[in-house]
């Protein structure tokens, strides 16, 4: 078995993270975007805390998050933007970005960007019939329950969702919309958003079979 530590939205709380990190041994965590403060300040302690207490990291950037986190370097820790990594026997894709906010050079991130982000990651897996164990995005995917702002409106990417549909990953990362945390699925996936870390919320995933078979749990200090 393997077991992943699931976060989103740190935003910089690095006291808060030590507690969470402290809470259990992990073979790896999956970190789905905003570990910078809201100034895009503080994600090289975030990720320097991850690199020291979790085998293995990989994070995708979200909308507060600067370019300047890809090109960090720190030991153990990955980050990928529209691309597909392999760790722990894992076949990782991720995407980052936030629909609605700034992201990169983009004034207003959406779908429609979202779609190339897509397109991209579709490139990079290519057509072999290979697993995609996990996708981590910051964005959720749309009408999920996952992505229900406070005023009861759904603000997920129509495109993300249909990917899953398509590609049918084991288990789909998220955040961004720090009130929709929860677990639901789209068709045979797990799509888990772990709340925001910052709070200390979090998320643990148990694979098992090679990785095509996982459970998750939601939990928080």
């Amino acid at each position: 078995m393997l077991t992943a530590l699931l976060l989103s939205d740190v935003h910089g709380r690095v006291s808060v993270l030590k507690r969470v990190v402290g809470k259990a041994s992990f073979d790896l965590a999956l970190v789905a975007g905003d570990v910078s403060n809201y100034s895009g300040g503080a994600y090289e302690e975030v990720l320097e805390v991850l690199s020291s207490s979790v085998p293995v990291t990989v994070v995708v950037p979200g909308n507060v998050d600067p370019p300047e986190i890809a090109e960090l370097g720190i030991e153990n820790v990955i980050v990928i933007h529209n691309r597909v990594v392999e760790v722990r026997g894992l076949r990782v894709a991720g995407a980052g970005g936030g629909l609605g906010l700034p992201f990169w050079g983009i004034p207003y991130l959406t779908d429609a960007h979202m779609s190339s982000f897509i397109k991209e990651l579709e490139e990079a897996l290519g057509s072999e019939p290979l697993p995609l164990h996990v996708l981590l995005t910051h964005t959720p995917p749309r009408e999920t329950g996952l992505d229900r702002i406070y005023s009861g409106e759904y603000v997920g990417s129509r495109r993300l969702r249909e990917f899953v549909e398509a590609r049918g990953p084991v288990l789909h990362v998220c955040g961004h919309v720090h009130e929709g945390r929860g677990v639901a699925r789209i068709e045979r996936t797990v799509v888990v958003n772990p709340g925001p870390a910052m709070t200390g919320h979090y998320g643990i995933a148990r694979f098992r079979d090679g990785g095509l078979e996982v459970e998750v749990e939601l939990a928080r200090l």
